[in-house]
């Protein structure tokens, strides 16, 4: 699955705003869970990830490719001058992880009544809005 939305970000035109790539990934992450995961696979990853009746060590490595990806665009909005490097780049990709972890956990309890995609676009727009230097915040009004 990493391996997919690395692709899909490479896919991206160089001078592309690492927000809006961050933005579309986790749209695409969102998209992939509500669709091509589903509901009843997800309980059972968090009910096994909670329980530990499995070993999950894979799946919540930090050594995984969407850490390391999340990693990548933020440096890239860092170089870019997009984003301030207030603190350091693997803590904030660490935190949208999280973000997102919680944002699908909270999919999982309110199912089906939480539009999972709708929820991680608002957040992580908000999320954006701690990181970023520049003032125009185009995606916000989308």
């Amino acid at each position: 699955m990493d391996l997919d939305y690395t692709s899909y970000v490479q896919s991206f035109p160089e001078d592309t705003p690492a927000s809006d790539i961050l933005i579309s990934l986790v749209e695409k992450i969102a998209y992939i869970i509500t669709n091509f995961i589903g509901f009843e696979a997800m309980k059972i990853i968090y009910e096994v990830q909670i329980t530990r009746t499995v070993d999950t060590s894979a799946l919540l490595s930090y050594n995984r490719d969407v850490y390391k990806l999340f990693n990548e665009v933020i440096t890239l909005g860092v170089q870019q001058g997009e984003f301030y490097k207030k603190m350091p780049i693997d803590t904030i990709a660490k935190h949208f992880i999280i973000a997102l972890r919680g944002l699908t956990y909270e999919w999982c309890i309110r199912y089906p009544d939480f539009d999972l995609k709708l929820h991680v676009l608002e957040h992580f727009k908000i999320l954006l809005t701690g990181i970023r230097r520049q003032e125009n915040h185009s995606f916000m009004s989308e």
